[in-house]
């Protein structure tokens, strides 16, 4: 027996004070019949202590619980179902309880075999095989006081991490495994794909690749080169493993991510048809300008060739999507690009690159730039050395603002708090001298914030706040309380946005519309989703003298608001002819003849951030030029243009060309000293990264430390430490399962400063599931015997001739409690039952 709270059993020194309240308390009975009452009493409170300790009777059993494992993965192409079937025919299970767990990425329990035959595979992510959180799901549902076994049908190909088997032994638990084959079908795959993991511009790159097949047959090879196709060949293959060699040579790109595929009749599987490699090209600095207009490009394009910068000039549908694609380019610069143009992820992606990876940022002024462009509360404003919002000047007209927001039912959810977060934002940009109010309307209009001055931003933002979503949708009102509350309003200008997902009743928008136009109230409407009524709302729009905005991703609601704030305020661009003023001598602003420089014609007005560096100012004294660190990069802003409009006369000066090369080359990323080398190996999960380095002496670094940020294809980024091996050599082990490029630079770090830097990038295929690699014999051997199992047991007899057994536990209390009751029941009448006279 077991006492599981033994520390309760002091409380049997209570049977001193049960004696002592015992003469006093039955001093009405005598003789034999008081003795009994005591001992009654004794008992029942000896009984109640035991209970509370929690004794439990120890004993064993020998009753089996067997669950059968099947893979269900793609590497055994359903031979693990015909398998377990077979087994179950032949197997003698006794009294046993048993269940089946199909399993492969995900795992799943199911009473019977039946049940699991029916299931749909897709349900168990046939794609991978993870063998640790499939025995961990086993070791959870087996039940206490049972024999476990296991029986695992599987090639024992594991894509996941690795598991330990002892922790089975440790369990109790006894696997036995009947392996399984690959299906023996046509094949073609490609496994290997090599390259070197660097090269310099113009150098020859060879590019090797390994295609195993399954029968003597014909294929046609691609090379593709970041996704461009750029070689083709037709080849026998034999039955097993065949190689084929390309030849390239580097070109202007940094990254060079090559991919062969192989097309065959005699295929079965299309996922392992392709696999890559990555390739890392040092040449001169590249830069990205993503512009909205590509014509206005060529100026500055020419003038950095002249420099000996590379720049790729893309329209704003070509903002990278990937960190792979950002990491070909050492700066980025956004050239009158809107906020609404760009998803949230695209400006995480952006911050992740100069933050985490050192990358460049240069954001150009326009009137679709900074807070005009809607960045206002954006990631890319985080990174910028200025504030997208501005301190209005006094002598500027004073601002109306009205914002009528769908409150109707279809506007529930991320709609409508993204709509109350962009009504907060445009009120955040007024100043104490400008007046704001919020309308919700559905089948009625709703003023929640009544025109007021905006400078009670808690208040206002504690109204909107209480916006809720209604009924139907039906516009008129809410612009008829827009009008009635404007038309007695004396700011300078007067602006009404408009905000709705759904078709509306009928109304007199033109006669509002039009009664707005003739009070000096302009009118700018946005349609978000696709049940918007877009015809009504550009209409609108066009007879208000505002601006039409339309988007299917809710989340640029807040971008659209603040846009349409600061183009209403009329103050955040400023055109007239101006010189750029240097603020003091730096060296990337060396040899640039400001003496000569000619008048720029406008620019945006911003606000430096606390931390940053002004360099040029406009004569007004607002920033023109303003660089800053984020994080491992370096960010500038410019808030005139680069183009034909507000800089017409700098595309003639010669020192245009030096100027933005000197920029661009201080922002860029920094390259590698050419002091680390990296290694880098793969396994089917993980891959490990080898760093040596040597000082500018030739000798071994000390007091060195370094790290590694990754980004992975999902766009996590993460950091992983060096770990050091010897002197000057340090690793590091990450796990890069998932398909795609996964982008990482290594830091080293000495006395604090940064040593040296050196980036890489690892390039993975398909799943290792799909490379059909024989049995692992020696993964399931060493798993059947660490836990007692065979091999190919014998269904027959592997059941009965088990002689272990198992511990089983029974909890005592209930019964003592039971006693407890019947000792109480006695008690009471003992002392109840009349005395005999």
């Amino acid at each position: 027996m077991h006492i599981l709270r033994p520390e309760s059993l002091w409380l049997l020194l209570l049977l001193g004070a049960l004696w002592w309240w015992h003469r006093r308390s039955l001093s009405s009975l005598r003789g034999v019949r008081r003795l009994v009452a005591f001992a009654v009493r004794s008992a029942l409170l000896i009984t109640l202590i035991v209970a509370l300790s929690e004794p439990r009777w120890m004993g064993s059993t020998t009753r089996q619980e067997i669950l059968l494992l099947v893979d269900e993965s793609a590497s055994v192409g359903g031979a693990g179902l015909v398998a377990a079937r077979e087994f179950a025919e032949k197997a003698d299970f006794g009294d046993s309880d048993r269940a089946w767990l199909g399993f492969a990425g995900k795992g799943r329990i199911f009473s019977d075999l039946k049940d699991l035959e029916a299931a749909d595979p897709k349900a168990f992510d046939p794609s991978e095989t993870r063998l640790a959180a499939t025995f961990g799901l086993a070791s959870a549902a087996f039940r206490p006081g049972r024999v476990k076994t296991v029986v695992l049908f599987s090639d024992g190909v594991n894509t996941g991490p690795p598991f330990a088997a002892d922790t089975l032994a440790a369990d109790g638990i006894r696997v036995q495994v009947v392996p399984l084959a690959i299906p023996d079908s046509p094949e073609v795959l490609v496994y290997d794909v090599r390259a070197p993991v660097t090269v310099r511009q113009d150098e020859p790159v060879q590019i090797a690749a390994g295609i195993r097949s399954t029968r003597d047959t014909s294929a046609t090879i691609n090379l593709f080169r970041n996704g461009i196709r750029i070689s083709s060949r037709k080849m026998d293959l034999k039955k097993g493993g065949n190689e084929i060699r390309f030849d390239d040579r580097a070109g202007g790109e940094n990254l060079l991510h090559y991919e062969i595929s192989v097309a065959s009749p005699d295929d079965t599987i299309s996922e392992n048809n392709q696999s890559g490699v990555a390739v890392l090209c040092q040449g001169p600095s590249r830069v990205l300008l993503v512009t909205d207009k590509i014509e206005s490009a060529r100026y500055l394009e020419w003038a950095l060739r002249q420099e000996g910068i590379a720049l790729s000039v893309r329209p704003k549908e070509g903002m990278p999507t990937a960190m792979s694609d950002l990491q070909n380019h050492d700066a980025v610069i956004m050239d009158n690009i809107p906020a609404s143009a760009l998803s949230r992820q695209q400006m995480e992606l952006l911050r992740s690159y100069v933050r985490d990876f050192g990358g460049g940022f240069l954001m150009l002024g326009g009137d679709q730039a900074f807070g005009l462009g809607g960045y206002f509360r954006t990631p890319i404003e985080d990174i910028l050395p200025v504030r997208c919002d501005f301190q209005k000047e006094e002598e500027s007209p004073s601002l109306a603002l009205v914002l009528v927001i769908d409150r109707s039912g279809s506007m529930s959810g991320d709609k409508i708090e993204l709509a109350k977060a962009a009504a907060k934002a445009s009120a955040d940009l007024l100043s104490a001298k400008d007046y704001v109010s919020v309308i919700a309307f559905d089948s009625e209009s709703y003023p929640v914030v009544p025109l007021q001055s905006a400078g009670n931003s808690s208040g206002i933002a504690a109204q909107i706040a209480s916006i809720t979503e209604g009924g139907g949708t039906n516009i008129a009102p809410g612009m008829e309380e827009a009008l009635r509350q404007l038309s007695g309003n004396n700011a300078k200008i007067k602006h009404v946005i408009l905000l709705t997902d759904g078709m509306s009743q009928d109304g007199p928008f033109e006669q509002l519309a039009g009664e707005m136009a003739r009070s000096n109230i302009s009118l700018s409407t946005v349609a978000v989703g696709e049940d918007a009524d877009r015809g009504l709302l550009s209409q609108l729009a066009a007879w208000g003298n505002g601006r039409f905005h339309e988007t299917n991703d809710p989340s640029t609601i807040p971008q659209i608001f603040t846009k349409e704030t600061m183009t209403a305020s009329k103050s955040a661009i400023q055109e007239f002819p101006f010189l750029a003023k240097p603020v003091r001598a730096v060296d990337f602003l060396e040899g640039v003849p400001w003496t000569e420089s000619p008048f720029l014609l406008g620019y945006v007005r911003t606000k430096p951030k606390t931390t940053s560096e002004t360099w040029l100012l406009t004569e007004r004294g607002d920033p023109l030029l303003t660089t800053w660190r984020f994080g491992l990069g370096t960010t500038a802003a410019f808030t005139s243009d680069a183009r034909n409009r507000w800089a017409v006369e700098w595309l003639r000066w010669p020192g245009f060309g030096k100027f933005w090369s000197q920029l661009l080359r201080k922002i860029s990323r920094p390259s590698s000293l050419g002091l680390t080398e990296i290694e880098i190996s793969n396994d089917a999960s993980h891959s490990t990264v080898t760093v040596q380095s040597l000082d500018e002496q030739d000798m071994f670094p000390s007091d060195t430390t370094g790290s590694i940020k990754i980004s992975m294809p999902s766009g996590e980024v993460r950091t992983i430490p060096l770990e050091k091996l010897l002197p000057g050599k340090w690793t590091a082990r990450f796990s890069t399962s998932d398909r795609g490029i996964t982008s990482g630079q290594v830091l080293l770090e000495k006395a604090g400063e940064r040593f040296d830097t050196k980036f890489f990038t690892i390039s993975r295929g398909y799943s290792p599931e799909f490379l059909l690699e024989p049995p692992d014999s020696d993964l399931l051997e060493s798993l059947a015997a660490s836990t007692g199992g065979v091999v190919h047991p014998d269904p027959a007899t592997v059941f009965r001739s088990d002689t272990r057994s198992a511990p089983v536990e029974r909890e005592l209390w209930p019964w003592l409690l039971l006693a407890a009751t019947l000792l109480f029941t006695l008690d009471v009448a003992i002392r109840r039952w009349p005395a005999q006279s």
